[in-house]
């Protein structure tokens, strides 16, 4: 079982400080919700859980049963939904799928394919002939929730991903995070949303500064 532990965590930002000192701990098979108003940090911890940032002080450890991750071992663990996710708008929604797999080295058959459009409730002419640029910003979201399934990733870091979605939308993002804690994913969901936070098993609150 993965996890991800802060300890004694403290983040600023050209002497800003944001939050912390932050003791927590993050669980595969779990959802976790990291609430807090605007600029209290939620953005902030899921790039330090994910070791895109590094904390100021304390120290953020991502184990498995075989030991400690290093930050590249964790890439192949992680898969993140995020406002700054961007799509090439000249692509389609298979062409830009396609790029981002292939970074990480992976590829889907078309019937994977159609499987996580269905999922992702992404209609198919759409993803196949139209450019990502034409697609309104809750298909793009949902578009994001499909790369996010295809990486097969055991670490969930969720921003907002109910975000521009429509009560169908969020009704797909609760029901893929639910079966991912279900097949012991570790998920860490950044929100406000009331009915993102009902998921949670746990919740970490950020106060700010």
């Amino acid at each position: 079982m993965i996890t991800i532990e802060f300890n004694e965590v403290r983040q600023s930002f050209y002497g800003r400080h944001i939050f912390g000192p932050l003791t927590a701990q993050l669980k595969g098979g779990q959802i976790t919700a990291v609430t807090g108003a605007n600029g209290s940090g939620k953005s902030t911890f899921l790039k330090l859980a994910g070791h895109l940032l590094r904390p100021a002080q304390g120290t953020v450890t991502v184990k498995t049963e075989s030991g400690e991750l290093t930050q590249a071992a964790l890439r192949q663990h992680l898969a993140m939904v995020t406002p700054e996710l961007r799509f090439y708008d000249r692509l389609t929604a298979r062409e830009n799928m396609a790029f981002f797999l292939g970074l990480r080295g992976l590829s889907l058959t078309e019937a994977a394919y159609r499987k996580i459009l269905d999922r992702v409730e992404l209609p198919a002419a759409a993803a196949d002939r139209v450019y990502t640029g034409e697609f309104s910003t809750g298909m793009r979201q949902r578009l994001k929730m499909a790369v996010l399934l295809a990486c097969q990733a055991d670490i969930w870091l969720l921003d907002e991903p109910g975000a521009n979605l429509d009560e169908a939308g969020r009704a797909m993002v609760a029901r893929e995070v639910q079966a991912a804690a279900a097949q012991n994913v570790l998920v860490a969901l950044a929100t406000n949303d009331p009915g993102e936070e009902a998921l949670a098993h746990a919740c970490i609150a950020l106060a700010g500064n």
